[in-house]
């Protein structure tokens, strides 16, 4: 987020928005009821499932390439009824928008880096959670300018595509299958 800010403001763009952000430096305080409500509604319960439990059958029957594009579809799928309920940061960024599919791709890439990270470093479901929870904590404290959640995009994609194919290049699989 901080690159694709950083990469904004230099084409003229404002980059990062700080409005949510401001709110806790009023009430500090406040922070700590923020930061267990966005663990307890979004990276424990999740990663308990999508990494903690089906990424391991996934892996049993496909690459841990295909089995988290599978899962990320999955993902991208069951965020699909926040984007009904008011007051979400989904619903907020409308339905069949560009912002939705852009939501709904990052997921799905967002699964291919949750998956690297998992099975580098040892099935570690810990690691998926505090990924996921400062994708989804920084994504909600600090909002950006359109141009940049493009940039941010690109970027996110850019690093699945080198986790799959610089960082683990003799299989393209992210890890063999598991057996």
């Amino acid at each position: 987020m901080a690159l694709a800010a950083f990469l904004d403001t230099l084409l003229g763009g404002s980059g990062i928005k700080l409005e949510e952000a401001q709110r806790f430096l009023n009430q500090p305080l406040a922070l700590f009821p923020y930061i267990l409500f966005i663990l307890m509604f979004g990276p424990i319960p999740e990663e308990l499932g999508w990494r903690g439990y089906a990424l391991d059958r996934l892996q049993v029957k496909h690459t841990a390439l295909n089995a988290s594009l599978i899962l990320g579809m999955v993902w991208a799928l069951w965020h699909l009824p926040l984007f009904f309920i008011e007051g979400t940061y989904q619903q907020r960024l409308g339905v069949v928008t560009w912002f939705f599919w852009n939501f709904m791709l990052s997921v799905a890439i967002g699964s291919v880096i949750q998956t690297w990270v998992f099975n580098n470093t040892n099935r570690s479901t810990l690691a998926a959670i505090l990924l996921h929870f400062t994708g989804n904590f920084v994504g909600e404290l600090f909002g950006l300018s359109e141009r940049a959640e493009i940039f941010s995009f690109g970027l996110w994609a850019f690093v699945a595509i080198f986790v799959t194919t610089v960082w683990s290049p003799k299989t393209l699989t992210l890890t063999p299958k598991l057996k």
